[in-house]
């Protein structure tokens, strides 16, 4: 039966206006797995094979990551009005390109997102919120090693997206996580309001009570199979782990799938212990500082009239790796899949630049860093990659460079939506998209 979190616990200590959302894990995770599992359908497998990889045909290699429990706090950041003005404005301008072209997606974490590590690239006062406030990163979470911004945007009138947690590529390697080499074993997000966030505006909801863990998906499966599947259920977690453990997933739909697995887990193992969700009732400026590898967001909370837009710090202490290795791309031992891989990434930064006008990759590198240094940088080395394990900042982290003439394009072209009303995907982007779908 289901694991009983906090047995023998107080009520969770948490500072700011912290209060239940009236939803809970297990329902809100469920109603997840079900929007995800869609995805499943993309992919043909032959049943045959997938019982042979599967236990009681092979045994599976589970394990799972325990980080220290750190309870959520509302802290204020430096945030002036006009700066979250800019800021709102700016991510408003960012989802209508990606709604140009991913307005069918299940959800928006996925390689050619303009959210998350990405919005670097997109929202230009990302680098001034940022400079402004790593002293208060720094006063809660004195261990920081690398901080990286990312944006949300959840439109008017549509749901956010629902359940899920941190984890990394790592983190599926039970020798690393014995040895705790491969990924961050601190992991704070600081998720900044830059609207109010009252009940009714889809606020931000974490599952306080819930354990914190990180476990990798042969963990999650066997506790599926002892917390009990139906036959339509064991169904479509089989096939999802098969084409996980056979690498068959693209790496748009990987991060989905890995979510998929997750909310199942999580609506199985908290059915018989309900745990509640919590969200704060923000001002704008205020942060929820809280730990990634908790169980967060809610995708069942009634959707709102209005947008709620989200300015985030995900900050991570410092990531050791194997002897020899600096990057979760290290793990990659094929020469010509770290090759092919590294070709993915750059074509999904070119796909990015060309929706903000761009003709190359190399023409984003000369404007930031020099003419000099197109054929020396390694795309992962711009920003932090959660797929591939790309944690520690390189000399080239984006938000330690002046991008003031890059912003200034990207400023250009929001005054053109602005104007005109509208966003078209341009003919060279689209060909980018085309040529990554396959």
């Amino acid at each position: 039966m289901s694991e009983t979190p906090g047995e023998g616990q107080a009520e969770p200590v948490m500072t700011g206006t912290y209060q239940k959302s009236g939803t809970f894990l297990h329902s809100s995770a469920g109603a997840h797995a079900d929007k995800l599992m869609p995805v499943l359908d993309k992919y043909q497998v032959n049943a045959a094979e997938v019982e042979a990889r599967l236990p009681p045909n092979r045994a599976l290699n589970p394990c799972c990551f325990h980080p220290e429990t750190i309870p959520t706090q509302v802290a204020p950041m430096n945030l002036d009005d006009d700066l979250a003005d800019n800021l709102a404005r700016q991510l408003r301008c960012q989802a209508i390109i990606q709604e140009s072209y991913a307005a069918a997606s299940i959800g928006n974490y996925f390689p050619l997102s303009t959210m998350f590590e990405n919005c670097v690239l997109f929202v230009p006062s990302a680098k001034r919120f940022y400079d402004l406030n790593q002293d208060v990163v720094h006063e809660h979470f004195p261990e920081v090693e690398t901080t990286v911004v990312n944006a949300f945007v959840v439109t008017a009138n549509k749901r956010s997206y629902g359940t899920h947690a941190a984890s990394g590529i790592a983190l599926q390697i039970p020798s690393l996580v014995k040895k705790q080499l491969g990924f961050p074993t601190e992991y704070r997000s600081f998720h900044t309001a830059l609207t109010p966030t009252p009940l009714d505006r889809q606020p931000f909801v974490i599952f306080e009570e819930a354990e914190e863990e990180a476990p990798n998906l042969q963990f999650v499966y066997e506790k599926m199979l002892e917390y009990g599947l139906d036959q339509e259920e064991k169904a479509a977690v089989d096939k999802a782990l098969y084409l996980f453990l056979e690498g068959e997933l693209s790496e748009i739909d990987l991060p989905t799938v890995r979510d998929f697995l997750m909310a199942k887990y999580w609506s199985k193992r908290y059915a018989d212990t309900p745990s509640p969700g919590y969200f704060a009732d923000c001002r704008v400026g205020d942060a929820l500082v809280f730990d990634n590898y908790r169980a967060h967001g809610d995708g069942t909370m009634p959707s709102s009239p209005k947008d709620r837009l989200t300015i985030d710090f995900r900050c991570f202490n410092k990531v050791h790796y194997p002897r020899g290795m600096t990057t979760g791309l290290d793990f990659i031992v094929d020469p010509d899949e770290r090759a092919y891989q590294i070709k993915r990434k750059r074509d999904s930064l070119e796909f990015l630049l060309a929706t903000i006008g761009y003709e190359s990759f190399d023409e984003f590198i000369r404007l930031v860093f020099g003419k000099n240094h197109a054929e020396d940088i390694n795309p992962f080395e711009l920003m932090m990659d959660l797929q591939f394990g790309v944690y520690n900042k390189s000399k080239y982290h984006l938000l330690d460079q002046n991008l003031d003439d890059h912003y200034e394009r990207v400023e250009n072209l929001y005054e053109r939506i602005e104007k005109d009303g509208e966003y078209v995907l341009p003919n060279r982007a689209k060909e980018f998209l085309d040529a990554l779908s396959d």
